[in-house]
């Protein structure tokens, strides 16, 4: 199955009149190539909103939200043909090409809300190290696993929404031959909803980090040592977006490196 991809990065709204607050949108698309897309304006019309109140993670306080519960936003937005075997995966891209991915049955639990207005200021409150705005689509988790080391997905700056089959999508990051059972897709598997938001492999997948394959594999010229605890602990060596992983055991980094070394043999 051949499937039609299309990263559409709207950032028309950010550049009429300066009035993108008040009229974002967002794309969806699904693996039969067609698109569609709503204001924000036609989501209220079409959803309830919530008010909701958790502590984000990302301020690292207590902040409240007007929201739409995520599964009525994909629901709208692909009826049935969401919950079909033939998916595994949906993608969010951000404007920025941050590229967040989510098996789909993790968007079917409560607790999954696409925030569209800060209620605790005027405007959106900047976040993180470099002040980004999240609007004007944040996509939040209220549960206290619903975190991104339990592969939930919290992009912000939300632009598209793609609806697909993750080795048909991107076949050059799919180890392609290797054992289901082996530590390679172990490693592709962390890969995949750990890495992929900001690193490619082969150009394929995100565009905030540097791929990791091509030209040359990470594993042809950084020691296991240094690999291994770089992707531990990145913020003991520089200033980057790349988050600490100190969650992943010893085992689960011997299979990232496992998947990289599989990878290599194909750019």
């Amino acid at each position: 199955m051949r499937i039609v991809y299309k990263t559409i990065l709207t950032l028309s709204y950010f550049l009429i009149s300066g009035a993108w607050a008040n009229t974002p949108k967002l794309e969806f698309s699904i693996s039969n190539g067609t698109t569609k897309s709503f204001t924000l304006d036609e989501l209220k019309l079409k959803l309830n909103t919530h008010e909701i109140t958790f502590r984000d993670p990302h301020y690292s306080k207590v902040k409240r939200y007007s929201a739409f519960l995520i599964y009525d936003v994909l629901q709208l937005a692909y009826g049935k043909e969401w919950e079909k075997d033939i998916y595994t995966d949906v993608a969010f891209t951000a404007l920025d090409g941050y590229t967040a991915i989510a098996k789909i049955y993790k968007l079917k639990e409560q607790g999954g809300y696409l925030t569209f207005f800060d209620l605790d200021v005027k405007e959106w409150e900047p976040v993180g190290r470099k002040k980004a705005i999240p609007g004007p689509f944040y996509l939040v988790w209220t549960g206290k696993q619903q975190t991104t080391e339990y592969e939930f997905p919290w992009p912000w700056q939300l632009a598209s929404i793609n609806l697909i089959r993750f080795e048909d999508q991107y076949p050059a990051v799919y180890p392609q031959g290797a054992r289901v059972d082996s530590s390679i897709i172990k490693g592709f598997q962390i890969f995949k909803y750990r890495c992929f938001r900001c690193h490619s492999i082969n150009q394929q997948g995100g565009k905030i980090g540097p791929d990791l394959n091509a030209p040359k594999s990470i594993v042809e010229y950084r020691s296991r040592k240094m690999i291994k605890e770089f992707i531990k602990h990145p913020s003991k060596y520089r200033y980057t977006q790349m988050p600490d992983h100190l969650d992943l055991s010893e085992h689960d980094l011997d299979a990232l490196l496992a998947y990289f070394w599989y990878k290599r043999k194909s750019k």
